[in-house]
């Protein structure tokens, strides 16, 4: 629950299922695809670790 916004329940279940779908379809299309191409994968995998890492810490100053 927000201070700003309330979400009533009965909107919030098809809300988070449609952004979870969209969350895996962008996995699945774009960023597997990307893991398995040509390019250095030693740096695909430091961009998606530094993505994590922002993540994280952006949800600590968000708690």
């Amino acid at each position: 629950m927000t201070l700003l916004v309330t979400v009533p329940k009965s909107v919030l279940g098809p809300y988070l299922g449609l952004f979870g779908g969209v969350l895996l379809y962008l996995a699945a299309a774009e960023i597997l695809p990307e893991a398995h191409s040509r390019h250095p994968r030693v740096l695909t995998l430091c961009a998606t670790g530094l993505g994590l890492l922002v993540v994280l810490f952006g949800i600590g100053f968000a708690d």
